[in-house]
């Protein structure tokens, strides 16, 4: 049992980092994923890496308080990576309610199975699309890439300087906020554009029902402009996304 000792930790010390990635990491960590699944999907991707990573660890220290000290650098890592990829699908989601803040469907709601929460109907829509792009597109891949790289830039042992910490949460919610606008700009133009055109409908014709017919013209004419701009909107989000993967938000 003595020789397998070292196995057992280096393998520990992996599903530390590794775990904590996939843990938020989009396609990996979705909520609706059953948490045996997640686990198995971890502990799988990390026998997977370790032939390649076991050189990159340090030897098994002699106390528990630096085992300990290891460990939970290596879990504030992973949980580091992880955050800033799940911020660009919050941002699918956030673009969901301002989209349907301003198409008349905010009081549309339903249980959003993405955050696990109550939402409305479009935020969950977005979430879904965003999740099936990530997915289809193969962009989950990267999130194990950067797994892997994150061993060059913040060996075991080394926790990351707080300053490069920072900048990086901050490189990732800017871009997440970006990419999130512009899935929703077409509806923040249609919202202002349509506003304006009641106000003035109002002012110059009396007589129209404004009340009547905005609601239902809102959400018809709101769903078609969706419609029309969401295909180069969620396009320009996942290129996005895969770009801050690949460099590693830089």
């Amino acid at each position: 049992m003595e020789p397998l000792l070292p196995y057992v930790w280096a393998g520990g010390l992996l599903f530390a980092r590794i775990g904590s990635v996939l843990m938020l990491a989009p396609g990996w960590g979705e909520q609706s994923v059953p948490a045996r699944f997640r686990l198995t999907a971890a502990l799988m991707a990390t026998l997977a890496l370790a032939p390649g990573l076991i050189g990159t660890l340090p030897a098994q220290p002699e106390g528990l308080g630096a085992a300990l000290f290891l460990v939970i650098g290596e879990v504030l890592i992973g949980l580091m990576l992880g955050a800033a990829a799940r911020m660009f699908m919050s941002a699918a989601n956030v673009a969901g309610q301002v989209t349907a803040m301003h198409t008349g469907l905010a009081a549309a709601m339903q249980f959003d199975p993405m955050q696990q929460a109550q939402g409305n109907l479009m935020s969950a829509f977005f979430s879904l699309i965003a999740v099936v792009l990530v997915l289809s597109a193969g962009v989950h891949r990267w999130m194990l890439q950067g797994a892997v790289d994150s061993y060059t830039l913040f060996p075991p042992g080394v926790y990351p300087d707080m300053a490069d910490v920072a900048e990086y949460g901050t490189r990732a919610f800017v871009e997440s906020f970006r990419l999130g606008l512009q899935i929703a700009a077409p509806a923040i133009a249609f919202g202002l554009i349509f506003n304006l055109a009641l106000g003035l409908a109002a002012r110059l014709i009396p007589q129209i029902q404004i009340f009547f017919i905005a609601l239902p013209s809102s959400i018809m004419l709101g769903l078609v402009v969706v419609m029309i701009g969401m295909g180069s909107g969620f396009l320009a989000w996942l290129n996005g996304f895969d770009s801050f993967l690949q460099n590693g938000g830089g």
